[in-house]
């Protein structure tokens, strides 16, 4: 009998490992498995009727098995660590939007692709004419970037259009006479560490630029259009607020697709209104809702998302749970009985939050999941105000 070489040996143990893995994955997970398959058939046929069914059912199930695989933060945890080891900064996804890229910072970065900016200018130039109508101004608020245009330099070879998609949207903006505040200006002429300002392994601000982001608004609001919600300064000031700290155990959209090796783990900090606060919140989602009541801290607040037990919890999503369709935040101890109406992206989750404090009442839709008509919509709703908040420019992705 021929003896077993290592080689052999390792190749038995590795096709062990799969046939392993692939078994109790398909076993243990069998029905997230199932559920990302069907929505995936839902999806395909939702896009292109009978005959996307079957190319969404096998796109669903290869999300649903990706997803689910037995050992999967392991596995990511090991490929980050080897790829760190070999001085990678450049880690490619078969979609490669997803791909991961440390900049000089050494923070994780997706990279952004150009866009054309007009349809999405024309989307938000039919909804100002509804507004106008109504007599409600809006404005269009431009977070910040986590690739900081002066700041952040992206390895040799790597182009991100970021700034120069926004650059062109907000130009357009414009011109069609919408009302604009471009936080990625006020954020390089403010005193904040521009370090500081983004998690190093996600892509989102951090729960504290995103409350100043919040006093930026409020000033410009105040200053442009005369609408003044903070009039004492007493919402929009940090020293009113509670910061809870959670420290190393947060492993942002960036850093759940490389692990914990690779770019490290970020602190979380919860910030919460240290004032009384009474709240009714109800969350539309795609095929039910839910209602808290409470304080801010009770209503708003999803405590699941901060265990501290796995890192790969999305705690950025605490304000709110995640994105949803449509949330009613109705304020009882509001000075006014305002209602504001704010179109976001998952930028907008703890920007509304805040915002929230200083009206009667609040709406967020996500029209990347919200399939009513959003003018019929502004009609029946009639704000006082109308914000945009958005990071990305593609309102509908």
């Amino acid at each position: 009998m021929k003896r077993l070489s290592f080689e052999r040996i390792g190749i038995i143990l590795f096709c062990a490992t799969l046939i392993g893995s692939g078994a109790f994955t398909l076993l243990g997970q069998a029905k997230p498995i199932a559920k990302a398959t069907l929505n995936g058939v839902k999806q395909g046929y939702t896009s292109n009727g009978v005959s996307g069914m079957i190319e969404g059912g096998i796109s669903g199930l290869e999300n649903g098995v990706n997803e689910n695989v037995y050992g999967r933060t392991s596995y990511i945890n090991l490929f980050g660590l080897s790829s760190k080891l070999l001085n990678k900064d450049y880690i490619m996804e078969t979609n490669v939007s997803n791909s991961v890229v440390k900049d000089n910072n050494d923070k994780l970065q997706f990279i952004c692709f150009e866009v054309d900016t007009q349809p999405y200018v024309e989307e938000i130039a039919k909804v100002k004419e509804v507004l106008d109508e109504l007599d409600t101004p809006l404005v269009y608020v431009q977070t910040p970037v986590k690739t900081i245009d002066g700041y952040t330099q992206m390895p040799i070879g790597i182009t991100d259009y970021a700034n120069s998609n926004t650059d062109r949207f907000m130009k357009q903006l414009a011109d069609k006479g919408i009302n604009t505040i471009d936080l990625r200006k006020n954020l390089k002429e403010s005193s904040l560490d521009l370090g500081d300002a983004f998690y190093t392994t996600d892509h989102h601000w951090k729960t504290q630029t995103a409350f100043w982001a919040v006093g930026q608004v409020t000033n410009y609001l105040k200053e442009s259009i005369g609408l003044d919600l903070d009039p004492k300064h007493f919402y929009t000031n940090e020293e009113n607020y509670e910061s809870v700290f959670y420290e190393k155990n947060f492993l942002g959209s960036q850093g759940r697709r490389v692990g914990k090796y690779y770019g490290g783990v970020d602190d979380y900090t919860l910030m919460l209104p240290k004032y009384d606060t009474d709240y009714t919140v109800t969350i539309n989602k795609s095929n039910s809702s839910t209602t808290e009541e409470g304080t801010f801290k009770d209503a708003l607040v999803k405590y699941n998302l901060l265990s501290p037990t796995d890192i790969f919890t999305n705690r950025y999503a605490a304000y709110f749970g995640a994105d949803f369709p449509e949330v009613i935040v109705k304020n009882h101890s509001a000075n006014n009985d305002m209602k504001v109406l704010i179109f976001k992206d998952s930028f907008g989750l703890p920007f509304s939050a805040f915002f929230s404090t200083m009206v009667g009442e609040t709406r967020l839709l996500d029209t990347r999941y919200y399939d009513g008509d959003v003018e019929e919509y502004i009609r029946a709703y009639n704000p006082d105000l109308v914000l945009y908040v958005y990071k990305s420019i593609n309102t509908q992705a």
